[in-house]
């Protein structure tokens, strides 16, 4: 008959693993948690089964107790507990490269100056549209009936009313002083000099001027215009102004007759 003899012995029937494994399994709240208390169950289980076996055939070396289960075993960090139930932490999102974008500087240039010279263009364009339709209401405004009996060189002079100052100038397009009156004076059939100061010289001096004849200013020479009658003379003046019936605005130098 057995008999339950004292010692190192666990009485038979009192210790059974999988039964602590599933309670151990059971009692836990988190997944981490039961993955820690199954390792450590399962290591004192193996302890205990060594402790038996080296019980049993009677080993005297000093065998270590079982593995402590829960608090004591140790608390997994939350990666390694993550990594226990195949959780991956996600990569970090790369951020986009912008592309660099190596420039031509010569491509750039020309363009640029291109760019430039068109602009260019198109103000010229836009300033000489301007000063055609600007002359052609000034001379519409300012070609009011000529006088009728004006004849000859005065005549003529009324005909360019409204034509713009141009410095240099001696064709209709644009008259300087003494341009206007050397073209009114060959449209009349008389040749006379280009410059104020040579007209002047090949004048003869008067002094009771009629219709016609050359009004200079200055001394030596600098502008002259044609007399149209006391006070008044048509001439180009100065840029910025058109041809037309203006005030003798300072006496004269002379009065000269071709």
């Amino acid at each position: 008959m057995a008999q339950n003899v004292p010692g190192r012995h666990r009485a038979p029937g009192r210790f059974n693993a999988i039964s602590e494994l599933k309670t151990i399994a059971k009692e836990s709240a988190q997944p981490a948690v039961k993955g820690a208390a199954i390792v450590a169950a399962s290591g004192g289980l193996v302890a205990s089964f060594a402790g038996t076996a080296n019980a049993a055939d009677g080993s005297s070396s000093a065998v270590a107790g079982p593995a402590a289960v829960g608090p004591a075993a140790g608390t997994l960090k939350a990666g390694n507990a993550l990594s226990a139930i195949g959780y991956a932490k996600p990569a970090l999102k790369q951020a986009k490269v912008k592309p660099v974008v190596i420039e031509d500087v010569k491509v750039k240039t020309e363009r640029a100056a291109k760019k430039a010279a068109e602009k260019a263009a198109a103000e010229r364009e836009a300033a000489q549209e301007r000063a055609s339709r600007s002359g052609s209401t000034t001379r519409a405004a300012l070609n009011v009936a000529p006088n009728p009996s004006a004849t000859g060189i005065v005549g003529i002079a009324q005909s360019f009313f409204g034509v713009p100052y141009v410095y240099g100038g001696t064709t209709p397009s644009g008259f300087d002083c003494s341009g206007f009156t050397s073209y009114v004076y060959r449209q009349a059939g008389i040749s006379i000099p280009r410059t104020a100061s040579a007209q002047a010289a090949a004048s003869t001096p008067v002094s009771n001027p009629r219709p016609g004849d050359l009004v200079f200013f200055g001394s030596p020479i600098y502008h002259v215009g044609i007399y149209v009658s006391p006070g008044r003379m048509i001439d180009a003046q100065r840029p910025g102004t058109v041809i037309g019936n203006h005030s003798i605005w300072t006496t004269p130098s002379m009065y000269g007759r071709i």
